[in-house]
């Protein structure tokens, strides 16, 4: 079961392109072996009018319907997955434009830690290496770096992101179920790199809001 919406695109997607490369093989090797069983040489086979013969140019073989039938196919199957492709694309790049309060995460890559700032003005030593999120709402992660390039990655929601000085990337996901997954950066960053290890927490609704305004800062 896909645990995120990013999860939910890239597992659609591939399916699409797994189910297209299987039926385009079915097809291929179906006519490859009927054609070396139907056109297999015999005894009695004589070598066809337009056999190429070295040293000259071969006159022109096939017939322009099955040129039309191939080229069709090929581009009815291009189209599939150029479409698809660029729809998942832009729905894993798009964020919403409206989060929740809570819902709304800076993200700010340290030598060898993550920090996490909420809206709320949440303590430090609460947010250091753990990012707290609600399921069942979309999040909204705006990605920066307070020194040297890195790139922000959660493992098993298939989401990527790099962290780098003076920029900031944003990415969104829509976590379905809670649970526990790693942070890492996957960016060489420096001799810690191996230790810039995270955890994504996320909560239930009812336990992410009493964590959220039990953290205020007055």
């Amino acid at each position: 079961m896909a645990v995120s919406s990013t999860q939910v695109q890239f597992d659609s997607l591939f399916g699409l392109f797994t189910y297209l490369a299987i039926a385009v093989s079915i097809f291929v090797f179906s006519l490859l072996i009927y054609f070396t069983v139907k056109y297999r040489e015999k005894p009695s086979s004589r070598q066809p009018d337009d056999t190429p013969i070295l040293g000259k140019v071969p006159p022109s073989r096939g017939h322009a319907r099955s040129v039309v039938l191939t080229v069709s196919l090929s581009t009815i199957i291009l189209v599939a997955l150029i479409v698809g492709s660029f729809g998942a694309i832009d729905n894993i790049l798009t964020p919403p434009q409206h989060v929740c309060q809570g819902c709304a995460i800076e993200v700010i890559a340290h030598q060898f830690y993550w920090e996490f700032k909420y809206d709320n003005g949440t303590k430090p030593y609460d947010t250091r290496d753990i990012l707290r999120v609600p399921v069942e709402q979309n999040i909204r992660l705006n990605v920066t770096s307070a020194d040297v390039f890195h790139d922000f990655g959660i493992i098993g929601y298939d989401i990527k992101t790099d962290a780098i000085p003076g920029r900031t990337n944003t990415i969104w996901f829509y976590p379905h179920a809670t649970g526990n997954f790693t942070i890492q950066c996957f960016e060489l960053c420096g001799v810690g790199h191996y230790t810039m290890i995270g955890h994504l927490m996320v909560l239930a609704q009812l336990d992410y809001f009493a964590w959220y305004n039990s953290t205020v800062v007055h």
